[in-house]
């Protein structure tokens, strides 16, 4: 009810603002100039979650010690995204819209973040009759894989594996079953694998640049696992 009623209320404000000509909020209350932001804008400007996901967008004001650093957020399209509390936005359906946040304190003061929201990645429901095992050594950016970190195989822009850790030797190695069908060998080109991880922490995905063809071998092995890297 308290946020319903706040949103409402900078709505009503800024609405009376643009009537009556005044540049900000401060203008209507008489607020002192030293607590309005000189700068407001978005610590990040695009995100891409899956369905279910949330994050935190931050606003970085200048200067840093403002007095009220309050921001008013808004979805373009909540059916995609919609924010849950007062900073904090839901991933609700597939699609792209943006995130809007305002100070309160001065409405000028406005920057937007592109929301891309993708579905959950998901082992096809179709039976393939063939399969392509990859086992691989993966880094990010010099770092593995954290625990919500999602790495996939596609084919064809279909999820066609998702890649499970399992430890071998005191050390642990991806392993990634791909589905597909048997093609001759001069129809490869048509099911080359790519590899793709999504970070739920970072909110974004990333594609790695090796990739193979779906050909029914296994690439690599437990003990030498092929690399897969984004550097």
């Amino acid at each position: 009810m308290r946020k319903h009623l706040s949103s409402y209320i900078v709505h009503c404000t800024l609405l009376i603002a643009i009537m009556i000509g005044a540049t900000s909020c401060a203008d209507l209350f008489d607020m002192d100039p030293a607590i309005m932001p000189s700068t407001m804008t978005l610590e990040t400007h695009e995100v891409t979650l899956m369905v279910g996901d949330s994050c935190v967008i931050k606003p970085v004001f200048s200067p840093e010690d403002l007095s009220n650093n309050t921001v008013y957020w808004m979805s373009a399209n909540p059916e995609i995204a919609s924010f849950v509390t007062a900073d904090s936005l839901l991933a609700v359906s597939p699609g792209t819209t943006e995130a809007i946040a305002i100070s309160v304190t001065d409405y000028n003061k406005l920057d937007t973040c592109l929301v891309n929201v993708i579905e959950r990645w998901a082992l096809p429901e179709e039976d393939f009759p063939h399969e392509t095992i990859v086992y691989a050594n993966v880094r990010v950016h010099g770092e593995p894989l954290s625990d919500d970190d999602v790495l996939a195989a596609f084919v064809g822009g279909e999820v066609r594996g998702i890649g499970q850790m399992f430890e071998m030797g005191g050390h642990s190695v991806m392993r990634i079953r791909i589905a597909g069908d048997f093609v001759e060998p001069d129809e490869m080109e048509q099911q080359s694998v790519a590899f793709r991880v999504y970070s739920k922490r970072r909110h974004l995905v990333e594609t790695f640049p090796q990739w193979i063809y779906f050909d029914g071998e296994s690439h690599g092995t437990p003990s030498q696992p092929m690399l897969l890297e984004i550097q």
